[in-house]
C-alpha cells in the first residue's frame, strides 16, 4: 500500500469506549444508569465523557444539579454514534451466529407469571444461544431510554376504532411511538371466574346479575373492569362487598383461597396450574378495547432473535387457541 493510500484511509476516530459510555448516558440521560449497565463506576463513566468531549473539542452534556441534558451537537453525535455502534453490532453478530446473544423482555408482571414463565423453557430449549432476560414493568414501553429489545404490553393502537360495549383499557403501549414497531399478538377477553368450592357453598349463580352476591375482586390498575362487564351482560353495577390487588395474579390467587370473583383475561385462567379448581361460570367473548403487541425499535424489527421470538410467540398464541377451542368441543 502506498504511503498516500494509508494516509487517506486513516480515520480521525475517538476511543471507542468513551464512544461506548457516551452512547450508554445519551440513552438512559443518565450517568449512572449507563455505569449500572456497563458494570463500571459513576466516575468511569463520567471520565471517559470528558475524553471525548476533549477530544470533540465539543461539549456533549449540560450537566445541572440533578440531571443531564444533550447540547445541540450532543444529539448529532449520539444519532451518528447509535448508528455506528448499531453496525458493528449487526457484523459482529454475522461473523459469530453460535455466539450466545442477549433478548431483553419487557413485559407485564402477571403476563410474566401466569404465562410466559411457565412455558419460556420451551424457547430457550429449541434456541439455546439465546439468552433471554425478562423485566416486569406496567409503565408503557420507553425505547428511547431503557435497554430492553422487545416489549410486549396491553393497550389502545393508534388509530383502531373499538365499541362502546367493549371494556376499557387505560394502558398506554409505548411513551414514544418515533422509531417503534408494533405487532399484534393475542386478544384480550375478561371473564369472572371463582373456585369451584366457593361456588358450592354460596348462592347459586344463574344469571350475571347475581354474581353481585358476591364479594367481587378488583385490580388497581382496572378499575371500571367490573363496571364494564357488567355492562356488556346488560347489568347495571351497583357496587358492594369487594377487594382490591395490584396485578390480576394476585386477584387469580386470592380467587383460589375462595376470597371472592375475579374478573381476569381468559389468556391467564387457561394457564394457571390450579385451573381445574375454578370455574368460569359466565363464559364471555367479548374483547376488549385494547390487545396484546409486541413492540420493538423499528431498527431492530428484522434482527434474528427478535424475529425468532414473535414467531415463537405467534405459535404459543395459537396452540393456547386450539387448546381452548378443543376443551370446549370446539
Amino acid at each position: 500500500m502506498h504511503a498516500l493510500d494509508s494516509c487517506m484511509m486513516k480515520r480521525a476516530l475517538p476511543p471507542l469506549l468513551a464512544v461506548r459510555a457516551f452512547e450508554a448516558a445519551a440513552r438512559h440521560m443518565s450517568f449512572s444508569r449507563a455505569a449500572d449497565e456497563l458494570n463500571v463506576t459513576q466516575s468511569a463513566v463520567s471520565r471517559q465523557i470528558k475524553v471525548l468531549e476533549d477530544f470533540l473539542g465539543q461539549a456533549l452534556f449540560v450537566r445541572m444539579t440533578r440531571r443531564v441534558e444533550l447540547t445541540p451537537y450532543g444529539h448529532t453525535f449520539h444519532a451518528a454514534a447509535t448508528a455506528g455502534l448499531d453496525i458493528i453490532a449487526k457484523a459482529t453478530a454475522q461473523a459469530r451466529p453460535q455466539a450466545r446473544s442477549l433478548l431483553k423482555i419487557s413485559l407485564p408482571q402477571s403476563l410474566a407469571s401466569l404465562w410466559l414463565m411457565p412455558r419460556l423453557s420451551s424457547f430457550t430449549e429449541t434456541y439455546p444461544h439465546i439468552d433471554v432476560r425478562v423485566f416486569t414493568s406496567m409503565h408503557p414501553a420507553d425505547f428511547a431510554h431503557e435497554d430492553i429489545d422487545v416489549a410486549i404490553r396491553l393497550g389502545r393502537l393508534p388509530g383502531k376504532r373499538y365499541t362502546r360495549l367493549q371494556p376499557r383499557v387505560p394502558h398506554e403501549l409505548v411513551r414514544d411511538w418515533q422509531g417503534v414497531s408494533a405487532f399484534y399478538l393475542w386478544d384480550e377477553v375478561l371473564t369472572p371466574v371463582l373456585s369451584r368450592k366457593l361456588l358450592s357453598q354460596s348462592a347459586p349463580l344463574r344469571t350475571p346479575a347475581d354474581l353481585q352476591h358476591y364479594k367481587l375482586l378488583h385490580v388497581a390498575l382496572r378499575p371500571d373492569a367490573w363496571t364494564d362487564w357488567f355492562r356488556t351482560q346488560g347489568v347495571a353495577y351497583r357496587g358492594g362487598d369487594s377487594m382490591e390487588f395490584g396485578h390480576f395474579f394476585m386477584t387469580l390467587e386470592a380467587t383460589r383461597r375462595c376470597s371472592g370473583v375475579a374478573l381476569a383475561p381468559k389468556l391467564f385462567i387457561d394457564h394457571m396450574e390450579s385451573h381445574d379448581e375454578l370455574v368460569c361460570p359466565f363464559p364471555s367473548e367479548i374483547k376488549s378495547a385494547g390487545e396484546y403487541y409486541f413492540l420493538c425499535r423499528e431498527s431492530q424489527a428484522n434482527e434474528k432473535n427478535i424475529r425468532l421470538f414473535r414467531k415463537w410467540l405467534l405459535a404459543q398464541g395459537d396452540q393456547h387457541r386450539s387448546e381452548t377451542a378443543s376443551r370446549s368441543g370446539g
